[in-house]
């Protein structure tokens, strides 16, 4: 084991560098670091590391032309002695993996000495892991193994390129053979094609936790996703982004939650205010199946045409047609052997009836399950609760609060922050709601509230008074409302035709 590491965690560092290759001034013009960390069951990246180095001599045009690297870039960039610390520490604890190892320790070995101290590691060498693995080969170079187990390598001969197809070589030979049940994540290399301008040091940072990921092209947000679990999800995700919208990325921002609802309802807002251009495309193309009551249908539209309760979305028209069929697939039919058609009333009690039914079928998708409740998720901390308060059927507010605070709640406080909700962000609620009935995970919990007013209305019962009118007034006069409504009361109670006197009801 090495030192200062958790027990059964393994750290190596996949190095690569270019070289000027002007013996027997041979200097270092390019580093690349990828570390990654095996706890016996995956294998994770944790940081990458990559920079030009002023080899301070002249470099051939031909490792110029190879490498595609300018002398302009070179004269430009930092020195090793100045890189020397961050690597050295980049590196500590860790077993330097590079191909060809004995090339690349060497030559790190030199430069660190000219500064007057030693670089030692442990080291593997994918070079000879492969001559162990494949005997019956006849070239072991990089590019011709990548072509052998598949890893794709564009850019041979630059040191990120290099580092990241040995990394995915060092898996398939070594860290595999260990346990063949261990997890294999995305390849690397194969994001890193996608992507090329994507520094993928950021996927080491993912926990496993629900979140929000803003994908980033020319300097502006593009995408805007949620995620279950930032570490499992995104880098599969940025495969898939690729195909789906035939773009590569620049850069990715990451926000994390514990609570998988605060982190629905805060892609709902970024998507509103900033509206990324793929989510708007996305929605343009996407269909929903809309519950009407006057007159009452169940019918799909485009999702920004569609009028009524929004019950379901999906990216075609086929998926919504056929979530209406299962639907209705279930409605108890009434069947007689004759219906007289000319019987009117008939016809449109059982068609009343199946109404009801069907509106009693979807009602979990258009309304939420109380007028008044709070849902309770995971907080910032151990010590409190991500509470998001709904009121007269709709969202209204969020609030961090300690567990004791909430369960003593009979309504909902006054100091809450405003949250406005849109049609997409209650769909979205209301099939959360339904996917936890599905699910083993309870990390979230409902508690039914009172509503504001009818909070009042007790309180001032309690103590005698007569309940003040909703918008606090009450100057002693009669309400006029209340004077209206009485207009017909004072009919009623006026002289029947018969000369007696009405009572009233």
């Amino acid at each position: 084991m090495l030192e200062n590491q958790a027990p059964g965690i393994r750290r190596f560092a996949v190095i690569d560098l270019e070289a000027s290759s002007t013996k027997p001034r041979n200097r270092i013009i390019e580093i690349a670091a990828i570390i990654l960390e095996d706890d016996g069951k995956t294998i994770s990246l944790k940081d990458t590391y990559s920079t030009l180095v002023n080899p301070e001599v002249e470099v051939p045009s031909n490792i110029l032309e190879l490498t595609g690297i300018t002398k302009e870039e070179l004269d430009t960039a930092p020195k090793f002695f100045e890189v020397a610390e961050d690597l050295e520490l980049l590196t500590r604890d860790c077993t330097v993996v590079a191909h060809n190892a004995e090339f690349d320790m060497g030559l790190l070995q030199e430069e660190f000495e000219k500064l007057g101290t030693e670089y030692l590691r442990k080291s593997k060498c994918t070079l000879a892991l492969a001559k162990e693995h494949y005997p019956e080969l006849a070239s072991y170079d990089l590019k011709s193994l990548c072509e052998l187990l598949n890893i794709e390598l564009d850019f041979n001969h630059r040191a990120m390129d290099d580092a990241i197809a040995c990394a995915e070589l060092f898996q398939n030979t070594y860290l595999k053979t260990l346990d063949s049940s261990r997890e294999e994540g995305p390849s690397l290399t194969k994001i890193h094609r996608a992507h090329p301008s994507l520094d993928l040091g950021f996927l080491s940072q993912l926990t496993e936790t629900p979140g929000l990921v803003h994908f980033n092209k020319e300097g502006k947000t593009v995408y805007v996703e949620r995620f279950e679990n930032l570490a499992q999800e995104v880098p599969r995700y940025l495969l898939r982004f690729t195909s789906k919208f035939e773009s590569d990325l620049d850069t990715v921002q990451v926000e994390s939650f514990k609570d998988s609802l605060m982190a629905m309802r805060k892609k709902e807002e970024r998507i509103h205010k900033i509206k990324p251009l793929y989510n708007m495309e996305e929605r343009k193309k996407s269909w929903g199946v809309f519950l009407k009551e006057n007159p009452f249908s169940l019918r799909a539209f485009p999702l920004f045409k569609g009028k009524g309760d929004l019950l379901f979305i999906s990216d075609n028209k086929d998926d919504a047609v056929h979530w209406i069929r299962l639907q209705l697939n279930d409605v108890e039919k009434q069947e007689f052997a004759y219906i007289d058609q000319q019987d009117q009333k008939l016809i449109n009690r059982l068609k009343k009836e199946r109404e009801r039914t069907i509106r009693a079928k979807v009602r979990p998708f258009a309304q939420y399950p109380h007028d008044y409740f709070v849902v309770m998720g995971p907080g910032r901390d151990d010590d409190e609760l991500s509470c998001h308060f709904f009121g007269g059927g709709k969202l209204s507010g969020h609030a961090f609060l300690s567990g004791q605070a909430v369960f003593g709640l009979d309504k909902a406080p006054d100091n809450i922050k405003q949250v406005r909700e849109t049609d997409l962000l209650k769909h979205y609620f209301l099939r959360e709601f339904q996917d936890w009935k599905t699910r083993s995970r309870r990390d979230h919990s409902i508690k039914v509230l009172k509503s504001n007013k009818k909070s009042k209305k007790n309180t001032s019962q309690s103590n005698g008074n007569v309940a003040a009118p909703e918008n606090g007034r009450n100057n002693g006069h009669t309400n006029k409302n209340f004077r209206h409504k009485n207009k017909n009361f004072k009919k009623k109670s006026g002289t029947k035709k018969d000369g007696t006197k009405a009572t009233p009801q």
